[in-house]
């Protein structure tokens, strides 16, 4: 394995994994608003959504193997605490959900965690 796994597969690559799979988390959100299981095919619309949704994880899976093919595990993997981040940014601006300040307190820290760890690899 290479211990400089370079810009694409150190940080960009990963990066559009948690981006991809936040996204997904909306999607599913905004599918489990019409899509009643016990009637699934009642919301043909929800089921769309839901079936991209669960296309957009797979493909981020598959990057994020491929990912990991080039770079160490414990360097990629705190990436994906920016998932917290995202998720709860875009509930709160694409689906108007309220998100409280101490949520985002902890966000912030998380962020700062993720300055400290980023640190520890230069």
């Amino acid at each position: 394995m290479n211990a400089q796994p370079g810009l694409w597969w150190g940080l960009l690559a990963p990066l559009t994994c948690v981006a991809v799979i936040s996204t997904g988390q909306l999607l599913f959100k905004i599918a489990s608003a019409s899509v009643d299981f016990r009637r699934p095919l009642d919301a043909p619309k929800g089921l769309l959504v839901l079936s991209v949704a669960l296309a957009l994880y797979a493909a981020a899976t598959l990057l994020w193997v491929a990912a990991l093919k080039h770079a160490p595990l414990g360097r990629v993997y705190p990436l994906m605490a920016l998932s917290f981040v995202l998720v709860p940014l875009g509930s709160f601006v694409l689906l108007r959900e309220t998100v409280s300040p101490s949520y985002w307190a902890g966000v912030a820290l998380i962020v700062a965690g993720l300055a400290v760890i980023g640190r520890s690899w230069s």
